[in-house]
């Protein structure tokens, strides 16, 4: 079947009433630039499609297809109706306010196996691997076709999208909110969302996101499991040193568990230590400080930390030692502070008031430094 028809770009059309307001994230302007619309009359619309309009209608078409047209031999002006079809679907997918989509709806509607010839064009262009095309034809059809095999489609391209090209957060985010907010129960939604949030770094939203993925009946496969026990173990790794300083006891009993999957991680050891500290088990704090620097002996914190036990132990010359190499890469008023207090310990009266004045030149308000300056003014 074939029609009549004038050609006018997406420029003309947006002059002749409103223009394209894209939606949802991601814009596909630039999709719509390669979109000429023709111009039918309406005994012409009324005899195909089976609608009465009352106003000029302009339907679109992909320009490569007339190009296409021209290059088989075939007469311009007469176009095979499947190529409006997939102009249809392809512009309601890019924008949703398009002007023209309320009768868009209606033509296709009237057409039969329009579904399942646009389903067709999608999986071909999948196999082409044109992605973003097909995703934006079935952004079309779901206006047309909301059913949930629909929506699967919908999630599972736009991820693979987001994962080639990462502005496509926004437009995976509606569609999962979209995909929620027709299909209550549907699980895979928020497995989706689950990913975003792992690989943005909120493992506790991420934790929650698939919980409710395996509540609503998604199934747990060994990968989904891996992942739960994953995000667990980060989520209470990060709970521990939320409560480190106030808890040390309730950090210990969750980080002692994760030593073993987290064994080539050099800071939970340094976390670990810090609570046999608070502890006043120094020894142990110490024995789990050289465990961490065996995996890396450049973090100065750890560093810092050996100093730390090593002068709640007496050992003040070894404690000393382990500040000095801190103090000469962090130039930190605390390990300054901390060298003062252990040259005191020992009587060496000229090196803490040495390490006093350069304290002073770095933090002068600092409270541990005005409280050493009136103790080294009685000496």
């Amino acid at each position: 079947m074939a029609i009549a028809i004038s050609i006018f770009n997406e420029q003309q059309i947006k002059s002749k009433g409103d223009g394209c307001n894209l939606n949802n994230g991601k814009s596909f302007s630039e999709k719509l630039e390669k979109v000429l619309f023709l111009e039918v009359e309406e005994n012409k619309l009324e005899n195909i499609f089976k609608v009465t309009i009352k106003e000029k209608v302009y339907l679109p078409i992909n320009a490569d297809e007339i190009i296409k047209e021209v290059k088989n031999g075939n007469n311009m002006e007469k176009i095979s109706i499947s190529n409006f079809i997939e102009g249809m679907f392809f512009v309601m997918g890019a924008d949703k306010e398009f002007k023209y989509n309320k009768y868009y709806i209606k033509m296709i509607k009237n057409i039969p196996e329009s579904i399942k010839f646009i389903k067709g064009k999608i999986f071909k262009l999948i196999d082409e691997k044109k992605y973003e095309d097909a995703y934006i034809t079935l952004k079309g059809l779901i206006q047309v076709d909301s059913s949930k095999e629909n929506f699967e489609k919908l999630l599972l391209l736009v991820n693979g999208l987001r994962s080639l090209d990462k502005s496509y957060i926004d437009e995976e985010l509606w569609a999962i909110d979209k995909t929620k907010e027709l299909f209550e129960d549907y699980p895979l939604p928020y497995l989706y969302e689950c990913i975003i949030n792992k690989e943005n770094g909120d493992y506790s939203k991420a934790l929650f996101l698939l919980n409710n993925y395996l509540v609503r009946g998604g199934e747990e496969t060994k990968e989904i499991t891996d992942l739960r026990v994953a995000l667990k173990s980060i989520v209470d790794y990060e709970k521990a040193k939320e409560i480190l300083y106030d808890s040390p006891r309730e950090a210990l009993e969750i980080l002692i568990p994760l030593l073993e999957e987290f064994e080539d991680d050099p800071l939970i050891y340094y976390y670990v230590s810090i609570a046999y500290r608070i502890l006043e088990n120094y020894e142990k704090a110490i024995y789990y400080l050289n465990k961490s620097i065996n995996i890396d002996s450049a973090i100065p914190e750890v560093i810092n930390e050996l100093g730390i036990n090593y002068a709640a132990l007496g050992e003040y010359e070894k404690a000393i030692g382990y500040l000095r190499k801190v103090f000469e890469v962090t130039k930190a008023v605390e390990v300054c502070t901390n060298l003062v207090m252990c040259y005191l310990n020992i009587g060496k009266i000229k090196e803490a008031k040495e390490h006093l004045e350069i304290a002073k030149k770095i933090k002068p308000e600092d409270e541990i430094v005005m409280e050493l300056e009136g103790i080294l003014k009685n000496i």
